[in-house]
């Protein structure tokens, strides 16, 4: 029999700069995690800090907002609970031309080390004149401290925010071998234009809510999206989604993942074994050790 894994998604919309209040609301839901029995907790993108790139002191906030990354490896290690602190900035490139990247982490609830990492790749628009895409690499899953019935490691990947509108993403870190994909958000309901809105006031709940469902399937993969603006979800092929916290909602979501449905679903689609044959149409698409 397959193992099965609570995972709880996190959803708040943290005050501008307040980042040791941000950090204390996120410490106290991370809590409420363990003390619910799970294995992996996500946090929202820019949760300590939020997203207020016009502030003068943004900058210098999401500097400083990178020393919690090793508070939140000794909080991995206290509760013996792997954390995906949402996203941290910290700086990054050549020190003559440094800039901000926005970067994911998974943190081991084992032995409170990183075991993934991540720089965003796709940046929404408002998002580039301030942050620095991971450009060019290419997406990879690792391994987790959670283990199948015959002793392997679940992996997983860790994708960010409007990475989500890119099936490309997807399949590089399934073929990669990831069966969780985590993906920490600041994705907001009014985040489109108005001429947008007027077509259609629902536009972006209906893009995250079937696009969330349709990458759990395609890809044989449960999806955990921990959104600061809404519809927080843990969704699996077969199933569906599973729960969804809804817009303007502050809490915690926690399900259940059943590692036998993403076996069903695998015997069913044949996704990833088509995947790795010799000769699969879009192999010159991905980069492959």
């Amino acid at each position: 029999m397959a193992p099965t894994f609570k995972i709880a998604v996190i959803q708040f919309e943290p005050k501008a700069m307040d980042i040791e209040g941000n950090f204390a609301k996120a410490s106290s839901y991370l809590r409420q995690a363990a003390d619910s029995g799970c294995h992996i907790a996500v946090l929202p993108e820019f949760h300590l800090t939020s997203w207020v790139p016009e502030d003068p002191g943004f900058r210098l906030a999401s500097m400083e907002s990178s020393r919690y990354l090793d508070e939140y490896q000794k909080l991995a290690l206290e509760l013996k609970m792997s954390i995906v602190p949402g996203t941290i900035c910290e700086k990054t490139g050549p020190p003559d031309e440094q800039g901000i990247g926005n970067v994911a982490h998974f943190i081991n609830g084992e032995t409170g080390v990183v075991s993934g990492k991540y720089q965003k790749k796709n940046l929404w628009h408002p998002e580039r004149p301030h942050l620095v895409s991971s450009g060019d690499e290419p997406h990879w899953a690792f391994d987790t401290n959670l283990r199948r019935e015959d002793g392997r490691p679940v992996r997983a990947g860790m994708l960010i925010c409007w990475d989500l509108a890119f099936p490309e993403a997807f399949r590089a870190l399934i073929a990669d071998g990831a069966q969780i994909i985590i993906i920490p958000s600041w994705w907001f309901p009014n985040d489109i234009s108005d001429s947008a809105l007027a077509i259609n006031p629902s536009s972006e709940a209906v893009f995250i809510k079937s696009a969330t469902e349709c990458r759990a399937f395609e890809n044989t993969a449960a999806i955990a999206f921990a959104n600061a603006g809404g519809l927080s979800s843990i969704t699996m092929p077969v199933q569906g989604c599973l729960g969804r916290l809804e817009i303007g909602e502050e809490g915690m979501l926690v399900r259940e993942i059943d590692m036998a449905v993403l076996d069903v679903a695998e015997e069913n689609y044949k996704v990833r074994e088509d995947m790795q044959k010799e000769g699969w149409h879009y192999n010159y698409t991905l980069t492959r050790n």
